[in-house]
């Protein structure tokens, strides 16, 4: 697949078309096909699922690895595909594909005759009759450039180093500490983000409120010789005194320019505090994950301690025990002269 997409200019170029375009940033795409619990697919049902979801992208013919898990609850297949086509160079356009694999998904389920998602076969309808799609309270969309510029990631993946040393520490204390720990970060790290999020909006739609008055000002002012001139006061600019005197378009065009970028400089300020507190937030829940796992280990440390000491206390007892209790030694049989004490001769 790497070959293939460092080899994209000379394909378009042997299939006779223009070698130059945007170079991809990302030319493969991932995705993953889940089955239900209580579903059993086979080699052969997996891999037709997979051509059908490939032919709805419209990556059919295209260089893919698939690779099927049944490590979970329920049975799934990852999907590497190249989206450079092997034959023409040409990258596949991949707009709307998940409204692709969702109208997919549905006549896969009607297919096998039940429809599991309801809400998904709700959402198509919608969409084929031009209207809303229908969301869940916690589905509301996000400005994701906002959310990528600002930090705030839906969620990272858990990251717990396991002990270097696995025979000295309980492990299963260890796993229940490590739990704790994260359950806490989780509940924590999601507060804050909560509140930098409310914080984040309110601060934007200000920013905003506040920029759209000023370039409504600006249209005001620029109407009228005295508002020009009161612009014209700001710039201290007389080379533009005789065009703002005569309502110059140009001038007044760069005016607007100057405030847009005025108006730039603003927002990308005001992202990059947001972004800078995101990563406060990050690196001080990173740095208690960190120590509620040193802790953790100390603890699974001091309980298999305890529980080798326990051990050798209990082994110590017990050779304790053989070494005290006598063994018994039967003793051999008197004589009768002996017993009578008349020196071993009868009378």
């Amino acid at each position: 697949m790497a070959a293939t997409a460092r080899a994209a200019p000379d394909l378009k170029r042997l299939a006779g078309g223009s070698p130059g375009g945007r170079k991809l940033a990302k030319p493969v795409l991932h995705f993953s096909l889940s089955w239900a619990q209580d579903e059993t697919p086979d080699k052969g049902e997996m891999n037709r699922a997979v051509d059908q979801s490939l032919e709805a992208l419209g990556l059919e013919g295209h260089e893919a690895l698939v690779v099927a898990h049944e490590d979970t609850r329920h049975p799934h297949v990852h999907v590497i595909a190249n989206r450079v086509d092997p034959e023409t160079g040409r990258a596949a356009k991949l707009d709307n594909s998940k409204l692709r694999l969702s109208r997919w998904a549905e006549g896969y389920e009607r297919e096998q005759g039940r429809i599991r998602c309801e809400r998904r076969v709700e959402n198509n309808e919608r969409r084929r009759a031009g209207h809303q799609v229908v969301r869940g309270p916690s589905d509301r969309p996000r400005h994701w450039a906002r959310v990528r510029r600002e930090g705030m990631q839906p969620g990272r993946a858990r990251r717990a180093r396991k002990p270097r040393r696995e025979d000295r520490v309980d492990m299963e204390a260890w796993r229940h500490g490590e739990a704790d720990a994260w359950e806490t970060v989780a509940g924590g790290r999601g507060t804050n983000f909560r509140h930098l999020e409310t914080r984040a909006r309110k601060e934007w739609a200000e920013l905003h409120k506040r920029q759209e008055e000023m370039r409504q000002r600006l249209d005001r002012e620029s109407r009228s010789v005295r508002g020009r001139l009161r612009i014209w006061r700001l710039a201290r600019s007389l080379r533009e005194l005789a065009g703002a005197i005569r309502g110059r378009t140009d001038l007044v065009e760069g005016w607007r320019e100057d405030l847009e970028r005025y108006h730039r400089d603003e927002r990308a300020e005001l992202g990059k505090a947001h972004g800078e507190r995101a990563r406060e937030i990050e690196r001080g829940w990173g740095k208690f994950y960190r120590n509620r796992l040193v802790e953790a280990e100390r603890r699974a440390w001091s309980v298999r301690e305890t529980t080798r000491e326990r051990e050798r206390e209990q082994t110590r007892e017990r050779e304790r025990e053989r070494t005290i209790t006598p063994t018994f030694v039967p003793r051999p049989p008197r004589t009768k002269g002996h017993d009578r004490g008349g020196g071993g001769f009868e009378r």
